[in-house]
């Protein structure tokens, strides 16, 4: 397969865009502007400099931000989206995490006849956030 820039194309987002990354150490030029680089940190510190600059609802992607963000119990919302394409190993989806979590399920959609997303909610217990 070789390298491929995983920037490459046209930008879809029209949203700030923050990246989390302990791997990449520069983006393109032609992303200034466009994504706010390099986040590092925990991610409960890194969360709190993006709440403080104004952004509360947050599309979190990539399995070892949402790992994170899922053992912190910060994730209220859930959308798992399956292509049956089988690798035969690779790293778990969820991981560990120090207790379970409840999550509702609200819906189903079903796209190109091979893919299908869920949405899930988190079930929170009232009492305890009140």
């Amino acid at each position: 397969m070789g390298s491929q820039n995983k920037f490459d194309g046209e930008w879809p987002y029209d949203k700030p865009v923050f990246v989390l990354s302990r791997t990449v150490t520069e983006l393109p030029e032609k992303l200034a502007g466009k994504v706010v680089y390099p986040v590092q940190g925990e991610i409960g510190d890194v969360l709190a400099d993006i709440h403080r600059a104004g952004y509360h609802n947050l599309y979190i992607d990539g399995g070892t931000a949402a790992k994170q963000c899922l053992a912190a119990d910060l994730i209220d919302e859930m959308v798992i989206t399956t292509v049956p394409l089988l690798l035969g190993g690779g790293t778990p989806l969820f991981g560990s995490l120090p207790s379970p979590l409840q999550f509702v399920h609200i819906s189903t959609e079903r796209y190109f006849d091979y893919m299908v997303k869920n949405t899930w909610y988190r079930q929170r217990d009232q009492a305890a956030h009140a």
